[in-house]
Formats: C-alpha cells, structure tokens, sequence
C-alpha cells in the first residue's frame, strides 16, 4: 500500500476518534451531580422528566445519530473506491518480490568471511537463506537487480562431478539452458523437472514433497523468473526460407538445420547424446580427469535411431514422451498433449526424421 494511501486512512480513521476521545474526557471532567458523588448507580436516579427527554436532548441526540450517518456514508467511498487501485498495486508489488525472489533462489548464497560484523551478516541474511545454487550447472544469473542478458542461465556443465549409477563412469553432464527453456516445454513440464528432478542424470529433486529444500512458493518464484529471461520471450532460431516448407530435394540438409536448431540442445550437435568421444577437464576428489561428456538426450548416432520403425520414429518426434523429457513438435499432437509453443510442420518432422536415420 502506498505511503499516501495509509496516511489518509490514518487521518480519516484517527482524526474522529480522537475529537470523541477528546469530547468524553471533556464530559468527563464536568462538576459531578449529587446523585453520582454518592454513587447511587445510573439505572436507580430519577429518570429526566418527559420534557427534557424529549426536548433539546432529543434533538441533539438526533442530530448526532444524523452526523455520524453522513460520516459513515461518506467514508465507505473514499475508503473503498480506491481499493481496486490497492490491489493491482499489491499485485505489482508481488510479482515483483517473486521475480527478485527467484532470481536469490537460482543463484549461489554469497560468500561470507568468518566474523563478520552482524550488519553484513543482515545485508545478505535473505540471499543465504533463499540461495539453492541453480547456477553452478545452468549458468550464472549475473548481477542481482539488472535486466537479465542473453548469456543468463545459458547452461554448463553439471557441479560436481555426476558417477552414472549403471556403469559407475564419472561424466561431464551438460546441464541444458534454461534461458530458452520455454521455447521446448510449457510451464507444467518445468515444473515438474524442478520437483522432481530427472532420475538417471545429475538434476536432484528440488521439491520438499520429494526430498528437496525447495517449497511450493520457491518453486514458482524460480518459474516466474526463468519466464523474464530474454529467450524465453522470444521464438528459436529462424529457419531458413528453403525450411519453412522442405521438398525431396532438401529434405536432408533441412533436416540437419531444424537438428541443430532445435534438438541438439539435448541430443548433442551430431546426434551423440551419451556416446560421443568429447571430453571436458573436470575435477574429482581434488584430481583433474578427462570426463566424457554426456548429454541429456539419447544417442540418435551410428544406428542409434534405426531401431525404431518409421512410424515409430515419427511417433516419438510428433508427441515426444512427455514426462520422460521428449518434447512433443507437432502442431496437433495426439492422446491430449498439449500444443508445443513453437511447432513443427509435418514436412519439417519428416526432414528431421529422414536426417536422424542417415547419422
């Protein structure tokens, strides 16, 4: 509530109730009348005669009953009328303390010297207790209370160290961009991933229903702050002309351009997924080894694909498999699934599907 609307409510509400403070006192401190000296209780006086009754007193007690229905009236507008202004107030002002909420929650709890003086400790008391450390994996979310820039929450590469529980190999994980995490899932998807994590990688569940630190609310400050980020507002890479509509004649370079565009992310640029002989520098029990690294998607590569028919192929492309993290990429997707923001024409998911059998 603004600071203008609260003085005025305290003078409209304040102000009467102290001139009828002021008026009892007044009362109050009048010479008192015998039969209240001795005491003799209100309800055992001799009542005033008919003619005092219902005389000036009457009319002053008319008169007052008059003036504080007038009040009344008029106060209730001046109250209420602004009220909707109030809320949508309110609303600004949530939004906004959930956007900035979000923003504490992605990002590392700050360093702090040991004995610091309490004021520093006061200063980052809200940035210690919300700090989950989202962008160890998925990138730094810059400075706190700046506009967000295209590099934010880019990806990276999981932190620490993720020991795959099958073959027990220690692998570089690419954590994928959430900066454009909008353009491939909706909002329901989101969130589930956070509260659930995703078995099998290195995403923990966040959700305290599932073992997290996470609560409901923190949860949806992250998702209102991963929606300001500059490409989850804004379509994927244009294709090119010749894509919009592929042919026989282009199906295949097509293809590989709607590949990298829009399933490298979790596939790997060639389809490697977690085959490809690409390592990254990372270090475990303070050693530096070369760690293979993997991505999120299966690998498409060598045959990977050929095992599925071409129906089953297309299939998967079209309705992807929801909550085992395949984005759907029709236009119409079957059994109920919801519309992808950004979908795939069917000349568009035969390309790719023609593409990823050639790798």
């Amino acid at each position: 509530m603004e600071t203008g609307s609260v003085l005025a409510i305290a003078f409209i509400v304040l102000v009467p109730a102290a001139i009828l403070w002021g008026i009892f006192i007044a009362r109050q401190r009048r010479t008192q009348k015998p039969a209240s000296m001795l005491g003799i209780p209100q309800a055992m006086r001799p009542a005033p005669p008919d003619e005092q009754l219902e005389g000036p007193r009457l009319q002053r007690v008319m008169v007052g009953g008059l003036v504080a229905t007038l009040a009344t009236a008029v106060f209730i507008p001046v109250y209420w009328l602004p009220e909707k202004q109030r809320q949508e107030a309110f609303v600004d002002r949530f939004a906004e303390d959930s956007l900035e909420r979000g923003q504490l929650i992605f990002s590392a709890p700050p360093m702090l010297q040991e004995d610091i003086p309490a004021s520093e400790f006061k200063a980052e008391e809200k940035a210690l207790a919300l700090g989950q450390n989202c962008a160890n994996c998925h990138g730094s979310p810059g400075v706190l209370h700046e506009e967000p820039t295209e590099d934010v929450a880019a990806g990276g590469i999981g932190n620490p160290a993720f020991r795959d529980p099958v073959s027990n190999q220690v692998v570089a994980y690419k954590a994928p961009p959430l900066n454009n995490v909008f353009t491939r899932w909706d909002e329901e998807v989101v969130r589930f991933t956070i509260e659930r994590g995703r078995p099998g990688t290195d995403m923990p569940a966040w959700g305290v229903e599932y073992g997290g630190s996470m609560t409901q609310m923190m949860v949806d400050d992250v998702v209102n702050w991963l929606k300001t980020l500059p490409g989850n507002n804004q379509p994927p890479a244009e294709l090119s002309e010749g894509c919009q509509k592929p042919t026989a004649t282009n199906e295949i370079s097509c293809g590989q351009e709607i590949f990298e565009a829009r399933c490298a992310v979790c596939h790997g640029p060639e389809g490697q997924g977690k085959e490809g002989d690409e390592t990254q520098v990372i270090e475990v029990d303070n050693e530096e080894i070369d760690a293979p690294i993997w991505y999120q998607g299966m690998a498409l590569w060598k045959g990977d694909v050929r095992h599925l028919t071409k129906r089953e192929h297309e299939y998967t492309i079209r309705n992807g498999r929801r909550f085992a993290f395949m984005p759907q990429f029709a236009e119409a997707p079957s059994q109920g699934i919801p519309v992808p923001p950004y979908p795939l024409t069917d000349a568009q998911i035969e390309a790719v599907m023609a593409y990823e059998r050639t790798l």
